[in-house]
């Protein structure tokens, strides 16, 4: 995954143009093929920035203000190979996306979220790691926990302006909505090491069994990060977990987010 910021870079790739067909077949989910929804909007108190989850196909505009800003951030950064842009913009295998709006409605940053994978072939890690040591953990790591659910958040960026940490954090905050909207135990993201670090608040540990991967080229080291549904509440720092199920209320709903996959 390759966020893209004025301060950092972090990747959450999409499917590259020279993916195998397998990588390209529909996602299916016993929730995520049916999500279709209009904005919905969580004000963030500590700041005055608001974070937005919809679906392309029931908010084009603002999936069009997305795509535009990730390809903006990776092109200011050389990282576009990281990014197919149309496959992206297509919204075809997109679950669920999120943004970060000033108040000024000016778009901050962006994620979106990619599953549950049915094939771990769908996922764009394989192609990270290919030339790499650490593909054949990896490809099991993805195998092992296919049965349960897996999620990908792809595709972020953070623009030019607003705070990139502050942004960053509120993307981070997304893990929880998206595993109870698709249904799936596990997310996971690839990303720059020292971004991953900032997102360990939101619950995620960066998986250290995998070798760092040069990827989208050799000045990069891409680590992965995995959430646990069952143990997010716990791996979470406590202010950030309040402020996460706050948003996954106004988001998704009540619910018990604290309580383990059904």
């Amino acid at each position: 995954m390759t966020v893209v910021s004025t301060s950092s870079v972090m990747t959450i790739e999409p499917l590259g143009k020279d993916a195998s067909a397998s990588r390209l077949t529909p996602m299916t989910s016993r929730r995520s093929a049916n999500l279709s929804f209009t904005p919905r909007s969580s004000t963030c108190d500590a700041s005055s920035l608001t974070l937005v989850a919809a679906t392309p196909d029931a908010a084009p505009d603002l999936w069009s203000r997305y795509v535009d800003g990730a390809w903006a951030s990776y092109s200011r950064h050389g990282v576009t190979v990281a990014l197919d842009i149309d496959e992206v913009a297509s919204g075809a295998t997109t679950s669920v996306f999120y943004v970060v709006l000033g108040e000024d409605g000016t778009m901050l940053g962006g994620v979106r979220a990619q599953g549950p994978y049915t094939v771990v072939e769908q996922s764009h890690v394989l192609t990270e790691w290919e030339n790499s040591p650490g593909l054949d953990i990896v490809t099991a790591q993805l195998q092992a926990r296919l049965p349960q659910g897996i999620v990908e958040m792809k595709s972020a960026w953070v623009g030019n302006g607003g705070s990139g940490r502050v942004v960053s954090g509120l993307l981070a905050r997304t893990a929880l909505p998206t595993l109870h909207l698709v249904g799936a135990r596990y997310l996971f993201a690839s990303a720059a090491d020292h971004v991953l670090r900032q997102w360990e608040a939101s619950g995620g540990r960066i998986d250290t069994s995998v070798p760092a991967a040069a990827y989208p080229s050799d000045q990069y080291r891409t680590r992965m990060m995995w959430w646990d549904r069952q143990t997010i509440a716990r791996e979470a720092r406590a202010e950030v977990w309040a402020a996460m199920q706050l948003d996954a209320m106004v988001l998704n709903g009540p619910s018990d987010y604290s309580s383990a996959v059904a």
